[in-house]
C-alpha cells in the first residue's frame, strides 16, 4: 500500500532529488508534501517501476517489525494504592507507641518495595528516606491539631527546644546521601537504630512510670519561692480548653546534657528520620515536671518543626543533584497514599487511646518485637550485601 501511494503521488509531484531513506516514523510525521519521491520515467509501467522500489518497500517492512515489537510501559497510578491502609496502620501503632512513623516507613520502602516488583522501589534511597520524612510530617501534624485543639501544647517549651533539634536536623539531613549512596553502610546504620529502637521500647520506663517518677522528683509549687533567676528555670502555668490547669517548669537554658541528647536525636530525625521524639518525651516529663497529656502535645509540636525542616533540606538535596526542582523529585504517586493514610491514623490513635483498647504494655511489646525483627532483618542484608 505504501509503494502504490507513493507511485500516485509521484505521478502529481515531479521530484528531482532521489527518494531518501526514511524510517515509518518520518513519513507519518512529514506527511506527503516533504517527502523526496523518485520521479517515475515516461514509458515505464507502474509496476516495473515499483519493482525498482523494492529497497523502499523493505525498509517499511522492517521498520512496521520494529514498531510491532516495541513494549509501552505505561505507570499504573494507582500501583501504591495498598499504601492507603498500610499506612492508616502504621501510623496508628507508631503514634500509640509515641515512636516516629518514619521508624517503620522507611524499611518499608527501603526493604519491602523490592520484594514487590521492579516498578514499586523508589529511584534512590535518599528518595525514600526524605519520602518517609515527608510522610511522618503530616501524620504528626495530624496528630497536633488535635493536642492544639485541646489546649495540651506549651508552644514556649516546643520553641526553645526546636531551636536546638531544627539546626541539628539540617546537619543530619545534609549527611543522609552520604550513607544512602553506600547500601551497606545505609543498612548497618538502619540496623542499629532499630535494635536500639527495641531496648530503649523494652529497658525505658513506661509513660504511666515517668509520670510516676516525675511527681516523686518534682514539686514545681516549691519552686515558685526557691527558683533562681540566674538557673533560667521559671515556673509556668497552662490552661487547657476543659479548664485543666497544668504546672510546669521551663528547662535550664544552656543545659549541656539537654542540648546533647536533643541534638543527638535531631540529628537522627534529619538522618534518618527517627530519634527527636523519643529523646524528648523524657526530658518534658522529668525534666519539666510536665503532666503526660501535655508533654505529649509539646513533643509531638517539636517533632513536626524538626521533621518538616528536614524534609525540605532532604527533598532540596535530592533535586539539586538531580539538577531538577523540588516539587518533581517528590514521589507523588507514593505520597498521595501515604499522607491520607497517617492523617486518619493521626485520628485512630488518640481515639484508641481514650478509649483503652490496648494496654500500653501490649503497645510497647509489639512494637519493640516488631523494630527487633526490622533491625534483623536490615542485619542480615548489610551481612549479605545484596
Amino acid at each position: 500500500l505504501c509503494v502504490k501511494w507513493c507511485g500516485e503521488v509521484s505521478n502529481k509531484f515531479h521530484m528531482a532529488r532521489p527518494l531518501a531513506p526514511m524510517s515509518i516514523f518520518g513519513m507519518l510525521s512529514s506527511g506527503p508534501s516533504s517527502i523526496a519521491y523518485t520521479r517515475r520515467p515516461k514509458g515505464v509501467s507502474m509496476r516495473r517501476h515499483a519493482r525498482k522500489m523494492q529497497p523502499m518497500k523493505s525498509l517499511v517492512k522492517a521498520n512496521l517489525q520494529e514498531v510491532s515489537s516495541l513494549t509501552i510501559i505505561v505507570e499504573d497510578p494507582f500501583r501504591y494504592a495498598f499504601m492507603l491502609p498500610t499506612a492508616t496502620a502504621v501510623s496508628t501503632s507508631c503514634q500509640l507507641a509515641g515512636i516516629g512513623g518514619a521508624a517503620l516507613f522507611s524499611p518499608i520502602f527501603l526493604l519491602g518495595f523490592p520484594l514487590l516488583g521492579p516498578e514499586y522501589p523508589l529511584e534512590s534511597s535518599s528518595a525514600a528516606i526524605a519520602a518517609a520524612l515527608l510522610t511522618e510530617v503530616f501524620g504528626f501534624a495530624s496528630g497536633l491539631t488535635g493536642y492544639a485543639r485541646r489546649g495540651l501544647v506549651a508552644w514556649s517549651i516546643s520553641a526553645q527546644f526546636s531551636a536546638v533539634s531544627v539546626p541539628f536536623a539540617f546537619g543530619g539531613a545534609l549527611c543522609a546521601h552520604y550513607i544512602a549512596d553506600d547500601p551497606t553502610l545505609l543498612r548497618g546504620v538502619y540496623a542499629s537504630l532499630m535494635i536500639g529502637l527495641s531496648a530503649y521500647l523494652t529497658l525505658s520506663p513506661r509513660p504511666d512510670e515517668l509520670e510516676a517518677l516525675s511527681e516523686e522528683e518534682c514539686n514545681v509549687e516549691d519552686l515558685l519561692d526557691s527558683t533562681s533567676n540566674a538557673s533560667g528555670v521559671e515556673v509556668c502555668t497552662l490552661t487547657t480548653s476543659k479548664n485543666i490547669t497544668y504546672t510546669y517548669r521551663t528547662p535550664a537554658r544552656g543545659s549541656v546534657t539537654s542540648i546533647g541528647a536533643t541534638g543527638s536525636g535531631s540529628f537522627l530525625t534529619g538522618l534518618l528520620g527517627v530519634g527527636v521524639g523519643e529523646v524528648l518525651l523524657p526530658q518534658l516529663v522529668r525534666g519539666c515536671c510536665m503532666s503526660l497529656p501535655l508533654a505529649a502535645g509539646t513533643s509531638v509540636a517539636t517533632v513536626v518543626l524538626t521533621a518538616a525542616a528536614a524534609a525540605v533540606v532532604q527533598f532540596t538535596a535530592l533535586a539539586s543533584s538531580e539538577g531538577s526542582n523540588v516539587i518533581s523529585v517528590v514521589p507523588w504517586d507514593l505520597v498521595q497514599f501515604t499522607i491520607p493514610g497517617v492523617l486518619i491514623g493521626g485520628q485512630i490513635a488518640p481515639f484508641l487511646a481514650s478509649r483503652g483498647a490496648f494496654s500500653d504494655e501490649d503497645i510497647e511489646r509489639f512494637a519493640s518485637v516488631l523494630f527487633g525483627l526490622v533491625g534483623c532483618a536490615f542485619a542480615i542484608k548489610a551481612v549479605q550485601g545484596g
